[in-house]
């Protein structure tokens, strides 16, 4: 999906003027959402690193994001909150999905599409230039003016494109570099899976396999698979390890196991391999 398709599909849009029941726990949304505050601190927490939250903060999150917020209410606080999709695909569920923990989190609660690569990484900015744009959306949406749904969407495709000239090009390739590096790091240990590195980086590993795929062209169980076999062509190549130990040094959990994957990937097996590498180097 490309940037100029989106087309937001509003489920929730309010002006909060007084206090609300924050959750103190981690939550995670079914759909996207789009935080501005206004004269307020505070703070989020994404992934286990906290941002800070001031005067005209904006900040977006892309479905399955792992959150939580603390902020403090003064008298002239406000804090603007919509719930959306990025398409209208999803048009006949009206109401707000809401948030949950990930003790009750159901993943088939969330509306499934393509994100746009500038919108599938959280957005946390000062944003002033929105706030025009952010207060008619949740004002059209929560008054129900005439067409106040295409009117909504328009003012928050507009806040959403401005978040994304402001922060084109960081967060993306960031997140994506963190995770193959870890995967470099720790590729030898069995227990490093989809979900292991989704627990480490404190996301849903859909999310992750969609960056991980947008960057590299490969899924992230595909790319682990990958490495491993890169360092496994390594130890053939350059030491008389027999294929039991390189096996284990490259986190396959047994010498057939790594044997089959070898051969489905390479056309022969880590023997004939050595043996043929070798020889035409010779």
């Amino acid at each position: 999906m490309q940037l100029y398709e989106i087309n937001p599909h509003i489920r929730y849009g309010r002006i909060h003027k007084t206090s609300f029941k924050v959750r103190t726990d981690i939550s995670i949304c079914y759909d996207a959402r789009l935080f501005f505050f206004e004269n307020t601190e505070g703070s989020i927490n994404l992934n286990g690193k906290k941002y800070p939250i001031t005067n005209k903060t904006a900040v977006y999150l892309p479905p399955l994001q792992k959150y939580t917020i603390s902020v403090d209410f003064k008298e002239e606080t406000r804090v603007i909150i919509t719930d959306f999709d990025l398409i209208v695909q999803y048009a006949d569920i009206k109401s707000s999905l809401g948030t949950a923990n990930p003790l009750n989190f159901d993943p088939t609660l969330s509306p499934k599409y393509e994100l746009p690569k500038e919108l599938s990484m959280p957005i946390i900015k000062q944003s002033p230039e929105i706030t025009a744009y952010i207060t008619q959306c949740a004002k059209n949406f929560s008054e129900k003016n005439p067409l106040y749904r295409e009117r909504s969407s328009a003012f928050l495709k507009l806040c959403l494109l401005e978040l994304v000239h402001q922060s084109i090009g960081n967060n993306q390739s960031a997140l994506c570099t963190e995770i193959l590096d870890y995967i470099h790091k720790n590729y030898a240990d069995t227990a490093l899976t989809n979900e292991q590195i989704a627990e480490r980086f404190n996301y849903h590993s859909y999310h992750l396999n969609r960056v991980i795929k947008r960057e590299t062209g490969k899924s992230l169980r595909s790319y682990i698979i990958f490495y491993r076999l890169e360092m496994a062509k390594n130890y053939l190549l350059t030491t008389s390890y027999n294929v039991s130990e390189i096996a284990f040094r490259t986190g396959f959990c047994s010498s057939a196991h790594f044997i089959k994957i070898f051969r489905e990937k390479n056309g022969m097996t880590p023997k004939d391999y050595r043996k043929h590498r070798l020889h035409t180097e010779i």
